[in-house]
């Protein structure tokens, strides 16, 4: 069932870079949506299907995003962001909360496809937490239909022991905020 959604998934992402090329060819876009020296913020929401070791104990990832970017050039951008993870309990178990803060970029194949990499800490929150910190790291590729809109397919993973990966593959729908130098 996973890997007939993740081929689902990456065959939507395709065939919307593909419908993005096509009209980018027909119609010449003069605007980029990237700048040199641009910062923006965008608020987004994280949803996925648990892979690995939590998906024994867990049906569904839902949480929240706020990511900061920094244009450093007009395919590159610096970003730093902030997550909030909720792993879903299977058959009316206790779920699982998670704290990601994560480093990486953003490289802009077309100003409308980008490939993404991060790299980070998380924090289990929770009654039994005991305050470690556990090696995140995040890769997808992304597709922004508009200038605000941005829509990351994503695999997700927090390494919290030496055979347990709570990881997931989803999406990620961001709204972004602009801000010029």
């Amino acid at each position: 069932m996973k890997k007939t959604l993740l081929t689902i998934l990456a065959c939507a992402v395709l065939s919307l870079s593909i419908t993005a090329q096509t009209i980018t060819t027909i119609k010449k876009d003069t605007t980029a949506y990237q700048k040199k020296n641009e910062f923006r913020i965008s608020v987004g929401l994280d949803e996925g299907i648990p892979t690995a070791y939590v998906s024994k104990f867990s049906s569904f990832v839902m949480g929240a995003s706020l990511q900061g970017e920094y244009m450093v050039l007009k395919e590159l951008g610096v970003t730093l962001s902030a997550n909030y993870l909720y792993f879903l309990g299977k058959d009316g178990g206790d779920g699982l909360s998670m704290l990601p803060a994560l480093a990486g970029v953003n490289y802009y194949i077309t100003p409308k496809i980008f490939l993404s990499g991060q790299l980070g800490a998380s924090w289990y929150i929770g009654k039994d937490s005991d305050h470690s910190t556990y090696f995140t790291y995040a890769q997808g590729i992304g597709f922004q239909p508009s200038k605000r809109i941005s829509i990351l397919a994503k695999y997700e993973g927090i390494n919290v022991g030496p055979s347990k990966n709570y990881s997931f593959a989803g999406l990620r729908v961001a709204y972004k905020f602009y801000k010029r130098k």
